[in-house]
C-alpha cells in the first residue's frame, strides 16, 4: 500500500522543530525503514530534500508567478475521500516536469492546482516547498546521505562513494534498501561521469582554494573521454557515457599500443591536430570525433591525438578514491610518456603565471591546477580541480531575467545579455549567465529588473536594456539558440557597470570579431 504523503509532512514538521543532527539523520533513516516498497522510499527521500529527479537537478520550470496562480484557484474539498500519496505527488510532479510547449505555463498550473486540492493545509504547506526545492528544514543530501549509513550499518564513505558512482540519489536509496551496496563499484565497460572542475580567475584564487603545492597541466579545448581497456578490447566513452568507439579507431590504436595494462579505466581528452601541430578549435574537434560516416575520410582530414591525466581502476583496483599524487604515479607507470598531459608541481603565483602564458603560446586553452591530495569525485565538482583561463570581456546590456531556483528562489537571478546590433538595429542576444554576483548584488539586480520590466512571465521578466554588466567569457561560439548567431561561452559577470550607458556597450561586430579571431578566420 502506498504511503500517505500526509506521512511525509509530518517527518518535515517534526524535522524542522529537531536542532540536533544526530535526532535529523535517526528520524530519516527511521522513515526510509518503514516503507514496504524501495521505489516509493525512493521518490520520498527525493521530495524530502527538494528534489525531482535523482540526478540533482533543482526545478520544475514553475516560477513563483505560477505556483500563486495555482494556490489561488484551488477548489477544496470539503472531505479528502482518498489521502495524497507520495507516489501519487512524485507521478504528478515528474508529469509537470516534462511538460512543453506554448500551453505548458497553463498546464502547469492547472496540474498544480489540482495537486494542492487533495492536500490539505499541513501537506499543501510542505509541497509548496517540494515544488521551490526549498525544503527548509535542515536536511540535504548531506544529511541524507548519513542517514542512509545508519540505515545500511555501513561507513559513511562508503555511502559517498557509492552516490558518486551511482550519480543518482534516489537509485542510491533504493539500492540501500534493497541491501545491493556491494554491488556498486567500478566495472569495466560501464562508464561512470566523469569528475568535474570550477573556475578560478587568478593564480592567487588557486592557492587560496588548494592550499600548497599544486599540480598544474595544460587544459586542453578537446572532448572529455573515458578509455576502458581489458585485454585487446578497447572502448572510448563521452563524458555523457556516448559510446565513442566506432568514431575514434586513431585513439583506440594508440591505446592498444600506448598502454601497458591488462584492465584499466583512463580519464582524458581527445583533441584534433592541425598541420601545424597546434591543437584545433573545440568544435572542429567536436566535428572530427563526432562523425559516425565516412570515418576513414575525417581521419585524413583532421587527426586526432589522446592525452590523459588520470586514473580510475587498474589491474582490479579502484584507485580513484587515492591521492591524486598517488594516481599520477600509476599513470606514469602504465600510460606511455607521449600519451600523459604533463605536470608540474608548483608553489608560487608567478610560476603559474609562468606556466598559462607558456601553454597559452602553444596553443591550449588554459591551465588546470589540481590539490595533490585529492580523490577522484565522479560526476562532481569538489573544489580540487579549478580551471584558469585568460579571459575575455564584453560590455553587454541586460534584456530580459529568470526567476532562480534553489539558493537563488526568489531573485531574478539568470540574465539574458545583449549587445549592440549596429547594422540592424537595437540589441542581439548572446547568452545568458547567472554567475558572479553576490547575495547583495542579486538582490539590488532584482529590485532595479522588476522597475524597468516591459513585460512579465511565469519564468520572469522582460526589461528595458538600461543595466549594463561587463562579462568574463571562455570564448565565443556558433549558436542557433539566439538571433545575433553567437553565443558567449561560460559567461561570468565581472561587475555591474552603472557608470555606462545602454549605447556605449559592445557591438555585433565585436563579437563576431572575436569568433573569427579564436578560429583563425580573416574578418576579410
Amino acid at each position: 500500500m502506498s504511503k500517505p504523503f500526509r506521512e511525509l509532512a509530518q517527518l518535515c514538521e517534526k524535522l524542522e522543530k529537531t536542532a540536533s543532527r544526530k535526532e535529523k539523520v535517526e528520524a530519516v533513516a527511521s522513515f526510509l525503514k518503514s516503507f514496504n516498497d524501495p521505489d516509493e522510499a525512493s521518490k520520498a527521500a527525493q521530495l524530502l530534500v527538494g528534489l525531482h529527479t535523482g540526478t540533482r537537478r533543482k526545478g520544475l520550470n514553475v516560477g513563483p508567478s505560477t505556483l500563486y496562480k495555482a494556490l489561488a484557484t484551488v477548489q477544496t474539498p470539503l472531505i479528502h475521500p482518498n489521502p495524497l500519496t507520495v507516489s501519487e505527488v512524485w507521478d504528478a510532479l515528474e508529469k509537470i516536469r516534462k511538460l512543453t510547449g506554448e500551453r505548458s505555463t497553463l498546464m502547469r498550473r492547472q496540474m498544480l492546482s489540482g495537486l494542492f486540492a487533495k492536500a490539505d493545509e499541513a501537506e499543501r504547506e510542505w509541497l509548496v516547498k517540494v515544488v521551490m526545492g526549498e525544503m527548509r528544514h535542515g536536511v540535504n543530501l548531506g544529511l541524507l546521505l548519513e542517514a542512509l549509513a545508519t540505515l545500511a550499518s555501513t561507513p559513511l564513505e562508503k555511502i559517498r562513494a557509492a552516490d558518486m558512482l551511482l550519480g543518482n540519489i534516489g537509485l542510491l536509496v533504493k539500492t540501500v534498501l534493497e541491501n545491493r551496496l556491494e554491488e556498486v563499484g567500478l566495472n569495466i565497460f560501464k562508464p561512470v561521469k566523469p569528475m568535474l572542475a570550477e573556475f578560478a580567475y587568478s593564480p592567487a584564487e588557486v592557492f587560496k582554494k588548494l592550499g600548497r603545492p599544486v599540480i598544474c597541466e595544460p587544459k586542453i579545448d578537446g572532448v572529455r573521454v573515458q578509455v576502458h581497456k581489458k585485454g585487446l578490447k578497447v572502448r572510448v566513452y563521452s563524458r555523457g557515457l556516448r559510446d565513442l568507439t566506432p568514431s575514434v579507431p586513431d585513439i583506440v590504436e594508440a591505446v592498444a599500443n600506448g598502454v601497458h595494462a591488462s584492465e584499466i579505466i583512463l580519464d582524458g581528452e581527445v583533441y584534433g591536430v592541425g598541420a601545424d601541430g597546434r591543437p584545433l578549435p573545440f568544435q572542429e574537434t567536436m566535428r572530427r570525433v563526432g562523425r559516425e560516416k565516412d570515418v576513414m575520410r575525417a581521419l585524413a582530414e583532421a587527426r586526432l591525438e589522446v592525452r590523459f591525466f588520470d586514473i580510475l581502476y587498474c589491474e582490479g583496483v579502484d584507485v580513484w578514491m587515492q591521492p591524486l599524487s598517488d594516481r599520477r604515479q600509476r599513470l606514469i607507470e602504465y600510460v606511455q610518456g607521449d600519451l600523459l598531459v604533463p605536470a608540474h608541481t608548483v608553489s608560487a603565483e608567478a610560476e603559474v603565471e609562468r606556466l598559462l602564458k607558456t601553454w597559452l603560446e602553444a596553443g591550449y586553452e588554459g591551465l588546470m591546477a589540481k590539490a595533490p591530495g585529492s580523490g577522484y569525485t565522479p560526476g562532481r565538482r569538489g573544489g580540487f580541480w579549478l580551471k584558469l583561463k585568460q579571459a575575455d570581456t564584453l560590455d553587454v546590456v541586460v534584456v530580459a531575467a529568470e526567476w532562480g531556483h534553489g539558493r537563488r528562489a526568489g531573485w531574478l537571478s539568470n540574465y539574458l545579455l545583449a549587445v549592440k546590433d549596429e547594422e540592424g538595429g537595437g540589441y542581439a542576444p548572446v547568452g545568458k549567465t547567472f554567475k558572479g554576483l553576490t547575495d547583495d548584488e542579486f538582490r539590488w539586480m532584482t529590485e532595479k529588473l522588476l522597475s524597468i520590466k516591459t513585460a512579465e512571465h511565469d519564468w520572469g521578466v522582460e526589461v528595458r536594456p538600461e543595466v549594463v554588466l561587463e562579462v568574463e567569457y571562455d570564448e565565443v561560439q556558433k549558436s542557433p539558440h539566439y538571433s545575433s548567431g553567437y553565443a558567449l561561452r561560460f559567461a561570468r559577470v565581472k561587475r555591474i557597470r552603472t557608470d555606462k550607458q545602454a549605447d556605449e556597450i559592445d557591438t555585433l561586430s565585436k563579437v563576431r570579431h572575436a569568433f573569427m579571431k579564436s578560429r583563425r578566420i580573416s574578418p576579410g
